[in-house]
């Protein structure tokens, strides 16, 4: 992948076609893991624990009040970033070769806020608990997947940055 650059307004980066079909997986995955923390999955909610914290650790009954009033809302926006990370990979993972790909800065930005999810749940299967840990590496794509994500939006930071 050939970082992202302002472009017509926008942002575009050239990504090779593996690279997009690794994003729609992984986005892919995102949001059927959130379809199935909104419908109560024991394992979904455990794996979303650090995209969706409890939002009241100390009062039960306001947690309760919170998942009911809030979370539905804030899974279906969640799981809207991850479409939109993955809505113009497609054309790129069913290429011959590596070919741009553009994005709008609402896009960029939802593109950040998918990636940090998935490096949550990444972070939290390699036991990353703060930034500077190493984690568990095991398996090892998973801790170079969690880089390669850090390294797309630190990317897409400066590249937003920049373009202001």
């Amino acid at each position: 992948m050939r970082g992202f650059q302002p472009h017509d307004g926008g942002y575009q980066a050239v990504l090779e076609p593996y690279e997009a079909k690794i994003l729609i997986s992984l986005g892919e995955q995102l949001r059927q893991l959130l379809a199935d923390g909104l419908g109560g999955n024991p394992a979904a909610d455990e794996a979303l624990h650090r995209v969706i914290p409890n939002a009241y650790r100390d009062d039960e009954e306001a947690a309760r009040e919170w998942r009911e009033l809030s979370r539905r809302g804030l899974i279906e926006r969640k799981s809207a970033f991850a479409a939109t990370m993955t809505t113009g990979l497609r054309a790129i993972a069913d290429g011959d070769g590596p070919a741009p790909l553009s994005v709008t800065e609402g896009e960029a930005i939802d593109w950040m806020r998918a990636i940090g999810d998935l490096r949550l749940i990444l972070a939290d299967r390699l036991g990353i608990l703060v930034d500077g840990d190493e984690g568990a590496d095991d398996p090892p794509e998973a801790g170079d997947l969690y880089r390669w994500l850090a390294w797309i939006q630190d990317d897409l930071v400066r590249a937003l940055d920049g373009g202001r």
